[in-house]
């Protein structure tokens, strides 16, 4: 066997192989953006179509747990996974009965605990890290994560508007750098 020169087309140029689709990137930024924009625009709406995307996750997430549950190799977590995973179903089919404000509450009540159990975690492990690198990060991270969970329980309406609109705002950057990306991208395939 000789060792021939690529020609063109066995090539693996990474921009030359994205190149040809820079389009798809400018779309993807061009609807980024358009969400951004409406979520801006339509809080309630954002924050009603992110309950029903949580409560989709829910039910699906449940159903998993349950049917992990009913398996062979769930081991001694066989009960665990089935209340769970009736919690997450019956939870789940409530956000489709609740209104607007009470599914509001419910994602910040969610958000709230994760941000308490995961600020706990980073600051254990922070604590536990004695005289290892970015263990201050840990700890502070771990504070600031666990002061965010408190506000988002203590009031729960006004946290998650500010959660639409932060992320609204990330959307119309995220999109921008799309759209920017796409021309750069096909400005080097070329």
């Amino acid at each position: 066997m000789t060792n021939a020169p690529a020609t063109g087309s066995e090539e693996t140029n990474p921009i030359g192989a994205i190149g040809d689709k820079w389009w798809l990137l400018l779309v993807l930024g061009l609807i980024t953006v358009a969400s951004g924009i409406l979520a801006i625009n339509h809080p309630v709406t954002a924050v009603r179509s992110v309950s029903i995307i949580f409560g989709i996750w829910l039910i699906f997430s449940g159903i998993g747990s349950i049917a992990r549950g009913f398996g062979d190799n769930a081991g001694g977590g066989k009960v665990l996974l089935l209340i769970s995973g009736i919690l997450s179903l019956t939870l789940g089919i409530m956000f489709f009965r609740e209104d607007i404000i009470s599914q509001a509450i419910w994602v910040s009540f969610f958000i709230g605990i994760s941000f308490l159990f995961r600020g706990i975690a980073e600051l254990a492990a922070g604590f536990a890290a004695k005289g290892q690198d970015g263990r201050g990060w840990l700890i502070f991270m771990g504070i600031i994560t666990i002061l965010a969970g408190v506000v988002m329980l203590s009031n729960p309406i006004a946290s998650i508007i500010t959660w639409v609109r932060l992320i609204s705002f990330f959307l119309l950057v995220i999109g921008f750098m799309e759209i920017f990306s796409s021309f750069k991208v096909r400005k080097l395939s070329k």
